[in-house]
């Protein structure tokens, strides 16, 4: 580092999002401290993660699906793009979860290309594009949820004993607001 006696903080990125900033700085304008930050001087809240960790193809990784060449059918159907030399499993930062200016799907795995790592420095640019990288926190699968998780269904005898209860209950409402409008309209003749 440069600065040796100053505490650097840094939002890597190409660009970095406007999110990460604004939350540095209103951190520091509220509170004058700054966030936790990593090794790399880097905010924990929005590095602290690996984007492989949150990736909306993430079930297709674990599901060993994965697109082997731009424009296949898995590469059509959201596949995996592990293969085609995405640095998720080794970038740390929150494209997954935070969309860039608001603007849904702005970053390359929300257009189909590989992450490209620009937030680490080993890896942005270093790397080749379409190399792929190790994966250090591999999950098992189990602990994600399925790509087309089974869906239940409604019985036909669930349904007719939900039916008998709503009519039941809009019977009794029905006869109730019928037995008051007598009460009151008899209340009221006795008042005259």
């Amino acid at each position: 580092m440069i600065l040796k006696d100053k505490k650097v903080l840094t939002l890597p990125g190409c660009p970095a999002n406007p999110y990460n900033l604004l939350g540095t700085v209103l951190q520091f304008a509220t509170f004058g401290t700054l966030p936790a930050l990593d090794a790399k001087g880097r905010p924990m809240f929005a590095y602290g993660r690996v984007i492989h960790e949150d990736c909306p193809r993430r079930p297709h990784f674990d599901a060993g699906r994965f697109a082997q060449a731009y424009g296949d059918d898995g590469h059509r159907n959201g596949w995996c793009l592990y293969k085609l030399g995405c640095k998720g499993p080794q970038t740390h930062a929150n494209c997954s979860l935070l969309n860039f200016c608001e603007v849904p799907g702005a970053w390359p795995i929300g257009i189909g290309h590989p992450c490209v790592g620009c937030t680490e420095q080993e890896i942005a640019f270093r790397v080749p594009m379409h190399t792929t990288v190790p994966i250090d926190k591999p999950t098992a699968p189990m602990a994600y949820p399925g790509v087309a998780p089974e869906q239940g269904t409604v019985s036909a005898v669930a349904a007719g004993v939900a039916g008998l209860v709503v009519g039941a209950a809009a019977g009794a409402g029905w006869l109730a607001s019928r037995k008051l409008a007598r009460e009151g309209d008899g209340a009221q003749d006795g008042e005259e």
